[in-house]
């Protein structure tokens, strides 16, 4: 993987890497306020080689030297040894045992040096300075007898105390923040890996490529992720906005599905719940209408009804009531938005939606709305959940497969086709919602708006009073004028003035 696809990983993972820094960092904050506060105090002891009388020269005196070097590194493990641990504890009269005061101390020696460095750690600093002394000197008693007895007589090895230790002023431990610097990279470290592992692991369809590997036909197109389309769903209605282009492509590329016939009518449905469905089926009843189209928004959904609650009309009567013979086509229809699109309601919720579906009743009703409409939209169930989305989808021309990304996974997508094909239902297309770009990756090709132009609003529709096919009326254009503005950097700032006719809301 290149540098930026890593980039975009960690940018799309970003709350697992950052949660992965907190938690390091709240970890080292735990560990700093619980750990135990340490003083460390540090004697410096020095070994020699005592001249003999008998010496030859300078030589004599460098190979001394040299020897001493030599023997330190062996000298510091002594340090932990019982014959110095036991006396010290003695003398000072500590409460602590042999292999206690051995974690306690530690021994160093620089390089090419004679230098002999006991630090000691400890809760008390005069404790630590009193006990390092103490280790340092009885560390040299036992270094001079092991020489005696090496040489079987006089040691010449000396150890002295050069520097007694000092009591220390400030803890060695815990150091809050080099501790808070280590946790801090030792989670983010972490929380990058888990972020990468978690974006390999997951298998949710995320993008296009994606669909299209999965399917392996293009998508029809992609909604956008935008905050603001959880309270207003109906993004097709300012039309001139980036949402509602992207439901004008999907509208675009659907009258393009079918090549050896014109698209009439259509199921639009998902995999699971959740993934956008009826969203996708009201914007793009939405964005046809504002074509010029006589547009049916069917809400088929007869086991948890949405359309109704979004375009905020009464659902109570409509599609199975029809069904049943209980009440008549024209007194069921809604015209919304002053006719923009007519809606036929979910109605009452009968006992077994996909038998009602499947109906000769329900057959018939499917042939006089493609009669009197341009267009119809069924919203159906998933189809993962319930079969009616494919009673349906085989009474019209076909199937639009809603998939949302980052939440929709490939087998969902892959059952899905599949019960669509077993039942011969022709899958006209995908279409991925709440895709997530990257700022930058989006382009807009707006209108000029610095000089005076004429301005084309998208039909208004008037409604039919026999709710038959409706007749579209002349695209009205008018002169927008345009108010005089500063100017901004050279830039004349112009308003344009919006129509609110063909349903778009200001």
């Amino acid at each position: 993987m290149t540098f930026a696809e890593y980039f975009l990983i960690l940018q799309r993972r970003w709350r697992v890497w950052v949660a992965g820094l907190v938690l390091g960092l709240l970890g080292a904050a735990g560990a700093v306020a619980t750990a135990e506060t340490l003083y460390t105090a540090t004697a410096t002891s020095f070994v020699t080689v005592a001249e003999q009388v008998d010496t030859s020269g300078q030589g004599e005196i460098f190979q001394g030297s040299q020897f001493a070097v030599q023997r330190v590194k062996s000298y510091a493990p002594l340090v932990k040894s019982p014959d110095v641990l036991t006396p010290v504890i003695e003398e000072l009269d500590l409460e602590v045992t042999e292999r206690q005061l051995a974690k306690q101390v530690s021994v160093t020696s620089a390089p090419e040096t004679v230098l002999l460095d006991v630090a000691v750690e400890d809760a008390d600093p005069a404790r630590a300075a009193r006990t390092a002394d103490a280790v340092s000197v009885q560390l040299g008693l036992v270094i001079e007898d092991l020489e005696t007895a090496r040489t079987g007589g006089p040691s010449n090895v000396r150890v002295s105390l050069a520097r007694p230790a000092d009591v220390p002023v400030r803890p060695s431990s815990p150091r809050v923040l080099l501790d808070l610097l280590l946790g801090g990279v030792a989670g983010l470290a972490l929380g990058l890996v888990g972020a990468v592992l978690r974006q390999h692991l997951d298998t949710r369809v995320k993008t296009q490529d994606g669909v299209r590997a999965l399917t392996e036909m293009s998508p029809l197109g992609a909604t956008l992720n935008e905050r603001a389309a959880a309270k207003r769903p109906l993004v097709a209605l300012d039309w001139r906005s980036a949402s509602a282009e992207r439901f004008r492509t999907v509208r675009t590329a659907l009258k393009f599905a079918t090549v050896d016939r014109e698209l009439r009518h259509f199921v639009v449905t998902s995999a699971a719940a959740g993934e956008g469905k009826t969203s996708v089926a009201c914007n793009l009843a939405i964005s046809w209408a504002q074509s010029g189209a006589s547009v049916c928004l069917v809400e088929a959904d007869l086991r948890r009804p949405g359309v109704s609650r979004f375009l905020g009309i009464d659902g109570s009567l409509g599609l199975s009531d029809v069904v049943v013979g209980e009440s008549r086509l024209e007194d069921v229809l809604v015209p919304w938005n002053q006719g923009l699109v007519t809606v036929l309601p979910a109605g009452s919720l009968p006992p077994d939606p996909a038998a009602l579906l499947g109906s000769s009743a329900m057959a018939s009703l499917v042939d006089t709305l493609r009669d009197r409409f341009d267009v119809v939209i069924y919203d159906s169930p998933p189809l993962l959940a319930v079969t009616d989305g494919v009673v349906l989808g085989d009474q019209t021309d076909g199937v639009v497969l809603v998939i949302r990304a980052f939440s929709t996974r490939p087998e969902e997508v892959r059952s899905s086709m599949e019960r669509l094909r077993s039942a011969r239902v022709d899958l006209l297309g995908t279409v991925l919602t709440r895709e997530r770009t990257r700022r930058g990756t989006q382009h807009e090709y707006g209108a000029e708006l610095t000089r005076d132009r004429v301005e084309l609003a998208p039909p208004q529709r008037e409604p039919a009073a026999d709710h038959g096919r409706a007749t579209v009326p002349p695209v009205a254009a008018r002169q927008v004028p345009v108010e005089a503005a500063p100017r901004t950097n050279g830039v004349r700032l112009t308003r344009v003035g919006l129509d609110s006719g063909g349903g778009c809301d200001r």
